[in-house]
């Protein structure tokens, strides 16, 4: 049980990422908030943390190594770089030079910084 409640937890926490991208990406393009998607975002983020002081309370502390934490840092800037390009190529279908330009560069910082933490064998 504690098995399937960790597995909740983990499509949780995609799910609230990939959703508060998508809003992101409303307000940025469209600049209109989803609304049916922000309940839902906030729904499942009261079951998350549900879920999560369900867990807390079964399991001891534990740590993240060191190999853990560049892996997951490397993993979350290189969601952020793809998020990035989505945003430019919007910009530039909809021909905002300026803020395309600036979605290109901050794509190329992130990608260059989740390089940088990229695990090592």
């Amino acid at each position: 049980m504690e098995r399937v409640r960790e597995t909740i937890i983990a499509l949780l926490m995609i799910f609230l990422l990939i959703g508060t991208l998508i809003i992101i990406y409303s307000l940025l393009i469209w600049q209109e908030l989803p609304k049916v998607l922000t309940l839902v975002l906030l729904f499942s983020l009261v079951l998350l943390k549900s879920n999560i002081n369900r867990l807390r309370h079964d399991q001891k502390p534990q740590e993240l190594t060191y190999t853990d934490t560049r892996t997951l840092k490397f993993f979350l800037l290189s969601l952020l770089s793809v998020f990035c390009i989505v945003i430019f190529i919007s910009y530039l279908l909809k021909s905002q030079q300026q803020a395309a330009e600036l979605a290109f560069g901050t794509s190329l910082l992130t990608i260059k910084k989740a390089l940088d933490f990229l695990p090592a064998d």
